[in-house]
């Protein structure tokens, strides 16, 4: 036989009801406090219905908000599910970017590196040159070599757009 502390009585309406609180007493009492709320906003609406009546358009609808919330439940479980598809489908992308990258800066040290070694040959080329044949080399002038013509990006930029800190680096340096 159970105890008398599983039951709790609650207003319904116009009348009182005791009833199974199931372990959990503060539950069943928010239940009973929608339950009453839901009488009343009906016999405000249609004054002239009996109790019965009011407990059964209250039932009404009671069953369609919760009809309402399990749609409204669906959708989002069905939104999260779309979510998690899209999120594994950007994590691959994500993936395969990263390996692209990595694939990309592979590539780029290695032609760095080639450069190095043929800007290195050609130095080296041009020297030897020079070391065979030194009064041809006076005959024609100052030889260009591979470096003379490069140029950094700050040395391409217009005074006026370098940047500030370069400049005192510079007057600081001179």
């Amino acid at each position: 036989m159970r105890s008398g502390a599983d039951y709790i009585k609650v207003r319904i309406g116009r009348m009182t009801y005791r009833l199974s609180a199931g372990g959990d007493a503060q539950r069943t009492y928010d239940i009973a406090a929608t339950a009453d709320a839901m009488m009343d906003q009906i016999a405000k609406r249609h004054p002239g219905l009996n109790q019965v009546s009011q407990a059964v358009l209250a039932l009404v609808n009671a069953i369609g908000m919760m009809e309402n919330f399990h749609l409204e439940q669906e959708t989002a479980f069905k939104e999260r599910d779309v979510s998690a598809i899209r999120s594994d489908e950007l994590r691959a992308e994500l993936d395969r970017l990263r390996e692209q990258f990595w694939e990309m800066k592979k590539d780029l040290l290695y032609y760095q590196n080639l450069c190095e070694v043929y800007e290195k040959k050609l130095t080296e080329r041009g020297t030897a040159e020079e070391d065979l044949d030194p009064a041809r080399h006076s005959r024609r002038g100052r030889r260009v070599r591979v470096g003379d013509s490069q140029m950094t990006i700050e040395e391409t930029l217009p005074e006026d757009e370098s940047d500030p800190e370069t400049d005192k680096q510079e007057t600081i340096s001179l």
